[in-house]
């Protein structure tokens, strides 16, 4: 049975059109489907890259607040980096802070990087910080306190109540995610800033007057508690022992400094201890490959935990860190479902249609067919089939349309969002082909399936009342 014959031969069949809308009815479901599943994939993996950015996806962190501060551990490290699915670990550095310009004061997070690919890539103008001495602040907050390119501003890096360290820093560069929520609240700075100002790491300091030297200690040991100092090889007596080379020593533990105390040129130089705050970090960052690695790369690091250290840790991750962020996204999956489903059946139900019309032009031919002996399962399998060549064509032309438009997207970001609503500037495109596809293949089996139901009418054409037809 031919598409476009008819009953008789001369007539111009007037099932066409509806056959046509039929399948432009499948192909624009198809095309919404694609464009909307890559749309909605598009803005999850975008949002979830930013926040990731801000944070990472699992964080390793001390269960005490009295001493947010970790010994930093090379060992530890490589055996985060040999768990499955983890690209890279980096230590934290982060402690809430107050910025302060002559006008007004903002709290803040203060967050240490050395290289972040979020921040580089969403650096509107200057540089990341490169010393302790620059800070990258968000585009929304220089508008709101009036800072520009290579001002200094005050900046309180808070430890506790009772630690509140100043210093003085130069804006070097701004940024701006969209993420306005994180905008509003992060800063950047080199690590050594907040390993400079807090209160871990030891320092020995050799003092001489009085022709005595004295030993001092400064800061803490990685157990928050103030380091005894010693002299090796003994107190030096200034007067005597000037052939000898002293050392100065804070602390016994693996955090301890060294000052040094040498009689040369007729006098006594001390050469002072560099200080240990560059060994202390605030915990771990793990970056994994993707979020399907979440929970087994989270377990993973748990195990490696070393239960024998001054500070036990802890792990989280950027999904318990951000509920709200992350129920918001999973949420977009429902409106996916449900156009995913209205469409299949507007889909089907064109095809009910375009169908039940087409029987009805063939009858006559349905008739002779069975008057020669073709058993009913032939008769409906063959208007199963023309169904299916339909739906395909639609399929087909809808691939074409939804792959077209999302490209289109992707090269000229010809839609633009506003920000301040949907924290991106324009419309995010992803294109998982394994995803869409299984999407298809669900799509055309559920069509397919349902053409069984309006075949089944054909049934019940009797030969002898179609025949009559033609009479």
């Amino acid at each position: 049975m031919r598409e476009g014959a008819s009953a008789e031969g001369g007539v111009k069949s007037w099932a066409r059109p509806v056959v046509r809308i039929a399948t432009a009815g499948v192909a624009l479901g198809i095309a919404l489907i694609i464009i909307s599943t890559a749309i909605v994939q598009g803005f999850q993996s975008e949002i979830k890259n930013l926040v990731v950015g801000f944070n990472s996806h699992i964080q390793i962190i001390p269960n005490s607040s009295d001493n947010p501060f970790v010994l930093i551990d090379d060992s530890l490290i490589a055996e985060f980096e040999a768990i499955d699915g983890v690209e890279s670990v980096n230590t934290l550095h982060l402690n809430p802070g107050l910025l302060e310009t002559k006008n007004s004061v903002k709290g803040v997070s203060i967050k240490g990087v050395s290289t972040s690919e979020m921040l580089a890539y969403n650096l509107t103008e200057g540089v990341l910080p490169a010393n302790h001495k620059q800070i990258v602040v968000s585009e929304i907050l220089a508008n709101r306190l009036e800072l520009e390119l290579e001002d200094r501003v005050g900046i309180y890096v808070v430890e506790n109540r009772e630690s509140v360290k100043p210093r003085t820093v130069k804006v070097c560069g701004f940024y701006d995610t969209g993420l306005l929520e994180y905008d509003e609240k992060y800063v950047f700075v080199a690590p050594e800033l907040l390993q400079k100002t807090g209160s871990a790491g030891t320092q020995a300091v050799i003092k001489i007057e009085d022709e005595k030297a004295r030993g001092k200690t400064f800061g803490k040991n990685e157990v928050m508690e103030d380091p005894l100092g010693v002299w090796l090889p003994h107190a030096p007596d200034l007067k005597s022992d000037t052939t000898e080379h002293f050392m100065w020593i804070a602390g016994s533990t693996a955090s301890a400094d060294t000052a040094h105390l040498a009689y040369v040129n007729g006098s006594w130089e001390a050469i002072q201890g560099q200080g240990s705050n560059h060994l202390f970090c605030n915990g771990y960052e793990l970056h994994l490959s993707g979020f399907d690695a979440l929970e087994y790369a989270e377990e993973s690091a748990l195990y490696n935990l070393p239960f024998d250290t001054p500070n036990r840790l802890s792990t989280t991750n950027v999904m318990r860190q951000s509920p709200e962020i992350f129920n918001w996204l999973g949420m977009l999956d429902i409106n996916v479902v449900l156009i995913i489903g209205l469409m299949i059946l507007i889909s089907i139900i064109n095809m009910v249609s375009a169908l039940l019309i087409t029987i009805l032009e063939k009858r006559a031919d349905v008739g002779l067919l069975k008057a020669l002996g073709l058993r009913d399962s032939k008769v409906i399998m063959t208007f199963v089939n023309y169904s299916a060549r339909i739906i395909l064509a639609g399929f087909i032309v809808g691939n074409l349309i939804g792959f077209g438009v999302c490209l289109i997207q992707i090269s000229t970001g010809l839609i633009t969002l506003d920000p301040a609503a949907y924290y991106i500037t324009e419309v995010p495109i992803k294109i998982d082909i394994a995803h869409i596809l299984t999407i298809e293949i669900f799509a055309f089996v559920c069509c397919v399936v349902s053409m069984f139901l309006p075949a089944l009418y054909s049934t019940r054409i009797q030969p002898s009342t179609a025949l009559r037809i033609n009479e």
